[in-house]
């Protein structure tokens, strides 16, 4: 299994998108799916603006330049796979300073809207992951509809920057279990199944029999 940088943003830009299209079905567990909405969403978009700091510099990535070249140094000299196996302490950059580094670094313009969405919706994944979160019937439809924009104008955002992201994004998150792979053989074993094939391969009515 390999789960490379860009995958793993785009999986968690679809997990935010399969947890905000439940938001305005349902009547009870709306907490928990606005919960995992914002944090997946949060997660991706600072993956994915990693992605594109990383098609510049990987060093872009790192909160100090200085320790990401040594570990790179000192990984040409070992036997190990990366950078963070050298220096476990090495640190990437925050979600607000990836979006710095890609607008005044990258020179890579980025909506103020945009921006605005981002923040906010970082604003409420830290009062999630470190303290609470407290919101009326008022606040909540309207953070939902701003979380539907950040959504849409991040996506937007990546889709023009990032080559195959919306790709990657639609397919992220398929599963085949154990269940699936029973019922797709016994559909096989099944005499209505081979009585299909038997019209397709020779191109006859199910009444004509061969002998």
């Amino acid at each position: 299994m390999e789960i490379s940088l860009m995958r793993n943003g785009a999986d968690s830009i679809k997990h935010a998108h399969l947890s905000i299209e439940k938001l305005d079905t349902l009547i009870d567990g709306i907490d928990h799916n606005l919960k995992d909405a914002v944090i997946f969403l949060n997660h991706g978009i600072e993956i994915l603006l990693k992605v594109m700091l990383a098609e510049r510099s990987a060093a872009l990535m790192f909160s100090s330049i200085k320790d990401y070249q040594k570990a790179k140094e000192d990984l040409k000299a070992s036997s190990k796979q990366d950078v963070f196996e050298v220096n476990p302490n090495l640190q990437t950059v925050s979600l607000r300073e990836a979006l710095a580094r890609i607008e005044y670094l990258c020179d890579v313009e980025i909506e103020d809207t945009m921006k605005s969405a981002v923040f906010e919706l970082n604003f409420i994944r830290n009062k999630l992951m470190h303290f609470s979160l407290t919101l009326d019937q008022e606040d909540l439809d309207k953070f939902i509809d701003k979380l539907k924009f950040c959504y849409t104008i991040s996506c937007d955002f990546f889709e023009k920057h990032i080559d195959g992201i919306g790709e990657l994004i639609d397919k992220a998150r398929y599963e085949y279990s154990m269940e699936d792979f029973r019922q797709e053989g016994m559909k096989y074993q099944t005499n209505e199944w081979w009585e299909e094939q038997r019209k397709s391969w020779y191109g006859i009515s199910s009444d004509i029999k061969i002998k």
